[in-house]
């Protein structure tokens, strides 16, 4: 199956904890906006875990904690306005657009919003006007890509010229990374149906780092012996997924 759940290394820019956080907005009430990410039925969710085992573990290495939701995408449009972006249901921010652009030949497109609540506000010397506006800033990723509609997949409109071939079709997908405090949310598709997203809060203990430290290697080795372990529990599945296969026929 492939796996669009990717694991590398993370630069983790870090918010003091002497920087004021703020929240300046009093005519929103952050309950009645829409929230971006939305709960899925539990049986939704042990499907996609069955499913795409192998590339979630992979991903959730890094993470402190994880879950698998839907997305809104309706909400990142051009004129949409202020709406809570909530990578678990205990961290909630209001943001809106501050600038969309297109890039990669159009296929990829960059939403950058800004932060009404939890936004550092502080006139300290040590925190440039830049960097500032990147701590009160969010980007995300949202793409465009032709796929393969498996046969008897109705769920995307699509055309094909010839019936005896499969049909080709455009999904819309999101990724990106969020930074709030001291924390840092990755935002991933699942896999190829590209409806469901895993949210991942990195663990910065767990991430690589570069250099020849005995703490670099610490970790290095450490992220080797569990993809070990992973890869082999993974091929001992698939052969018995296999031998059942076969017993059955």
């Amino acid at each position: 199956m492939k796996t669009f759940l990717k694991t590398g290394v993370y630069l983790c820019l870090v918010c003091p904890h002497f920087f004021a956080v703020s929240n300046p907005i009093t005519s929103i009430d952050p309950q009645e906006l829409e929230r971006l990410f939305q709960p899925i039925h539990q049986s939704v969710r042990d499907k996609a875990y069955r499913e795409n085992n192998y590339s979630i573990k992979r991903a959730t290495y890094f993470s402190k904690r994880h879950r698998i939701v839907e997305a809104d995408l309706d909400l990142l449009a051009e004129k949409s306005g202020p709406f809570l972006l909530n990578p678990f249901e205990d961290v909630e921010l209001v943001v809106e657009a501050d600038n969309i652009r297109d890039q990669h030949s159009g296929t990829t497109r960059v939403w950058v919003g800004k932060k009404l609540s939890g936004r550092i506000d502080t006139e300290d010397s040590r925190l440039s006007k830049e960097l500032k506006k990147q701590l009160n800033s969010v980007n995300l990723y949202i793409h465009a890509e032709s796929v393969e509609n498996r046969a008897g997949d109705f769920s995307r409109p699509a055309i094909s010229s010839d019936l005896s071939k499969p049909s080709i079709s455009t999904v819309i997908y999101l990724t990106g990374q969020v930074s709030h405090l001291n924390s840092q949310y990755q935002i991933l598709p699942v896999d190829g149906s590209f409806k469901k997203y895993l949210i991942i809060e990195l663990d910065r203990e767990k991430s690589l780092i570069s250099g020849s430290s005995e703490k670099a290697q610490r970790r290095r080795d450490a992220h080797m012996a569990f993809e070990k372990i992973l890869l082999r529990d993974e091929k001992d599945r698939k052969a018995k997924h296999d031998n059942i296969k076969e017993d059955s026929q």
